[in-house]
């Protein structure tokens, strides 16, 4: 009589102490699951986009363009600020004419709150003029560091920091050189 007892008394302590969990700690809870789901998601919808840029096929990479980033997406680099997807895609056709077999293979990603920092390694061969450098067949590579912003699940804002576009130029034989003074 008192095993069931005490297994009955037991369960109601149980459920009891169950119940009165801190409602705030489960929303909480709640609420961080929600935001690392987001963050994996956005993760996903960026290595997505690279991998349709190293896909080959340019109607697939600019259809993923369309499906990645807003209309008004903003792009922030060096070079200035663009805005606009056309700009985008106009950017990826200009790459897809200048080089063969570009690549993109990621090196690290981190996600947190709605931004997203991938580092990668951009690879291609110059099959095309670029920025006005005949075609050198030279193949070459160089870091990149992109950050993304997300609104409504698509990319609103970019900053891209290629510093190294420095270092693509001298693969393909170009030289600093200082401008030459007035007298």
């Amino acid at each position: 009589m008192k095993k069931p007892l005490l297994v009955v008394s037991l369960v109601i302590i149980f459920c009891f102490a169950f119940s009165c969990q801190n409602k705030a700690e489960k929303t909480a809870l709640e609420q961080f699951k929600a935001q690392v789901k987001v963050e994996e998601q956005n993760k996903a919808q960026v290595k997505n986009y690279f991998e349709a840029l190293d896909s080959g096929n340019l109607e697939k990479a600019l259809a993923v363009a369309d499906q990645t980033f807003t209309a008004n997406i903003m792009t922030h680099s060096a070079a200035g600020e663009s805005q606009g997807i056309e700009q985008v895609k106009q950017n990826i056709k200009s790459d897809y004419a200048a080089w063969s077999g570009y690549q993109h293979p990621i090196e690290n990603m981190t996600a947190e709150g709605d931004i997203v920092v991938i580092r990668l390694t951009w690879k291609g061969t110059q099959s095309g003029v670029f920025m006005g450098i005949p075609v050198t067949g030279k193949q070459i590579s160089f870091p990149l560091i992109y950050v993304f912003r997300f609104e409504g699940g698509k990319i609103k804002e970019r900053w891209l920091d290629y510093d190294s576009l420095l270092n693509a130029m001298t693969q393909l034989d170009m030289e600093l050189k200082p401008k030459e003074t007035k007298k």
